[in-house]
């Protein structure tokens, strides 16, 4: 499909004397283009004289990658670069290569392929033999060595070697400890001014107005690994929201995040062009007047209590009670919204039935309080993921995770308005996520045109990290990966979780425990 046609904003430069750079998202041309990093990139390398940089996404059939901008083939290209946000999308990687017959394997082909993304910040030992190098970080940190390497090394031995000199560059010979590099402060901020009718968020621009949380869920890789969290001053954004036309539709991402006096002025600016803005999850004890009154141009919205337990809320340090939901949706109502969205996890550690029933009772109360809104209800399952508390949590079996997801159904009766997700993708992520150099090779086996995914998941629970020891001194595949926070806190943290203790929100000028501003 030439997706050109649906797309205003594209960067199309010649490639004469250029060096000529391919941003793969391994994923469908849909997600990809409502990826604020992976497009953010992809517009700050274009704004290099001396590149032209191309989009290529996972083909919709079985065929040659080719760029979005030029229809050049992945293997034309001088660097690739793969962003990965999504620990399933590792399984797309070998076929994107093979399409592009581009072999899987480093030392076996010419080309120079590069990754990065927050799943390889995470965990990139399951796919870290694809690539020459994982590019550990923040985009805006790494941009300038990178660049120069790139511009002033274009051979693919020079070029390696240089990268194996930086602190945030790993590959599989590399085994001293890594750093996931960060900006200190926010100045300019992701942006997207290119926008398509194909994306999940269709012609909508997206922003950038804060980057990480201090909330301390222990759940969220985010909100550990983008720490500490940082806002960008409304003198850096205005310039930005100033070029987004009027009537326009704006994704803004860490709205919540930012003081009080950033969200009057950036309200102001948004009501006056009358945008219709959408988010993705709002944060309950975040919600002011001014956020509410932008909240009207927006179609619907999402909050996520996560469970109805409050014991469960303890164990994830979830510090939102039942009545602050009520309030809150009540708020809605009277705001004039329309529809609202609410999500739930569960497969939580330390998980009862009574935490499940709990959910239950609380959805149903919500149910028969007969809001004037349309309410629906989404209930994932949990994924503990690398570097947060949760790291420590033993697997659920999938069986489960199964009967977990049965028991609610039954609590709740199957109503059309509750959405479950599937425990078997999701314990698949689980595996995928806690995986070692060994899954690469399944994932090296797995074909996309033949084979289904969740396949896979006997032979990867041989290599994943099922039951890891409760102790300080268990060996991780990824520890050598710092990313700021301390393993010492994240165990305290998963102590705190088992005694259902809470712990007080991030404050940077003040708390230095976890060790993300050293």
């Amino acid at each position: 499909m030439d997706y050109l046609q649906f797309e205003k904003g594209v960067i199309k430069k010649s490639w004469k004397d250029r060096l000529s750079i391919a941003l793969v998202f391994p994923n469908k041309y849909s997600i990809g283009m409502s990826n604020l990093g992976y497009l953010s990139i992809y517009q700050r390398l274009n704004n290099f004289d001396e590149i032209v940089c191309e989009r290529v996404f996972l083909p919709e059939k079985p065929s040659v990658p080719i760029s979005v901008e030029s229809k050049k083939p992945l293997n034309f290209f001088d660097i690739i670069i793969f962003s990965i946000s999504f620990e399933l999308d590792y399984l797309n990687i070998p076929s994107i290569l093979k399409w592009a017959k581009i072999p899987l394997y480093p030392e076996e082909r010419k080309e120079i392929i590069l990754a990065g993304g927050i799943a390889t910040w995470l965990n990139p030992y399951p796919i870290i033999n694809f690539f020459d190098g994982i590019l550990l970080g923040e985009w805006e940190t790494m941009e300038k060595p990178l660049v120069s390497l790139f511009l002033n090394y274009p051979e693919k031995n020079s070029l390696l070697k240089e990268l194996y000199s930086l602190p945030f560059f790993l590959n599989s010979k590399k085994k001293e400890n890594v750093l996931v590099v960060k900006e200190k402060e926010l100045k300019t901020p992701a942006f997207s001014m290119l926008i398509s009718e194909k994306a999940i968020f269709s012609n909508t621009y997206l922003i950038e107005v804060s980057r990480g949380c201090g909330k301390g869920c222990r759940f969220c890789a985010a909100g550990f690994v983008y720490r500490p969290p940082r806002t960008y001053l409304f003198e850096n954004l205005k310039p930005l929201l100033e070029k987004i036309p009027p009537f326009a539709k704006i994704g803004i991402i860490g709205f919540e995040f930012v003081d009080k006096d950033t969200v009057l002025k950036i309200s102001k600016l948004l009501l006056e062009k009358k945008a219709i803005l959408s988010f993705s999850s709002l944060r309950i004890d975040a919600l002011t007047k001014e956020f509410i009154e932008l909240l009207k141009t927006t179609h619907s919205v999402a909050i996520a209590p996560e469970t109805g337990s409050n014991d469960l809320k303890k164990v994830i340090n979830k510090k939102i009670s039942e009545e602050k939901v009520i309030e809150t949706l009540k708020l809605f109502e009277e705001e004039g919204l329309k529809k609202v969205k609410l999500y739930f996890m569960l497969g939580l550690p330390f998980e009862e039935e009574k935490d499940l029933e709990e959910t239950a009772y609380f959805i149903e109360k919500l149910q028969k309080l007969k809001f004037k809104l349309e309410l629906s209800y989404s209930v994932s399952i949990f994924c503990p993921k690398p570097h947060t508390p949760f790291q420590w949590m033993p697997l659920y079996p999938l069986k489960i995770l199964k009967k977990k997801i049965q028991k609610l159904r039954k609590f709740l009766k199957n109503p059309p308005w509750l959405k479950l997700d599937s425990p078997r993708e999701a314990y698949l992520q689980s595996l995928l996520s806690r995986g070692n150099e060994n899954t690469g090779k399944l994932i090296e086996s797995y074909d996309i045109e033949k084979d289904n995914p969740l396949s896979l998941i006997k032979d990867l629970e041989k290599t994943a990290i099922l039951h890891p020891e409760e102790s300080i001194e268990f060996n991780f595949p990824w520890d050598n990966i710092s990313v700021g926070v301390k393993k010492e806190y994240l165990f305290e943290e998963w102590k705190k979780a088992k005694n259902k203790v809470l712990t007080p929100f991030c404050n940077p000028k003040i708390c230095k425990r976890c060790g993300a501003c050293e």
